[in-house]
């Protein structure tokens, strides 16, 4: 039974969902809601709340956006380390119900770290995502969308998060960031 659900979860994971949201025209969001809970690979609950003691990194991908993420997060570990909170949601609203609890497991081996999924597609529509890409959002203090872009991280798509990372660094302490 092991290789047919390998293979399941290898299928549901490389279709791309189109849900709902993905040809919505409303208008951009410029605030994250004051909360978001949701349940993360490891059945923890998480929470992503406003106001917030730090800046917050924001990814949301579905399977095949979640290739872009790394190319995004490393280097805004490596430059920022804990001066910015990386928050995580994955979109997980094509995968059917009785494939759930196989995926999730699956994704706890190939994540360590906390990823919130949004069985529905709720969470997700809220930011407007667009699937099959990975959208890449900076949040200030209060849930403010300061910077939003989605797709591979590029050189200069990089410095721009940086740029903006850094100033949103500078308001909140008042000091101008190490580059």
């Amino acid at each position: 039974m092991k290789p047919l659900q390998t293979i399941l979860i290898a299928i549901i994971a490389s279709l791309s969902c189109f849900s709902t949201n993905a040809g919505s025209t409303a208008a951009p969001l410029t605030n994250a809601p004051a909360c978001i809970q949701l349940r993360d690979q490891f059945n923890a609950l998480e929470t992503l709340s406003f106001p917030n003691t730090n800046i917050t990194l924001l990814t949301i991908a579905d399977g095949k956006g979640s290739e872009q993420i790394p190319g995004w997060v490393k280097p805004v570990k490596q430059r920022f380390d804990a001066r910015i909170d990386i928050r995580g949601i994955a979109d997980m609203s094509c995968v059917p119900r009785p494939l759930r609890g196989l995926v999730r497991t699956q994704f706890r081996a190939v994540q360590s770290y906390p990823v919130m999924l949004d069985w529905t597609g709720e969470a997700v529509k809220v930011f407007a995502y667009k699937p099959g890409k990975a959208d890449i959002l900076v949040l200030d203090r209060k849930g403010k969308i300061l910077y939003r872009t989605s797709g591979n991280a590029n050189e200069q798509s990089i410095q721009d998060l940086f740029s903006t990372l850094d100033q949103s660094l500078s308001a909140r302490t008042g000091h101008d960031t190490v580059k």
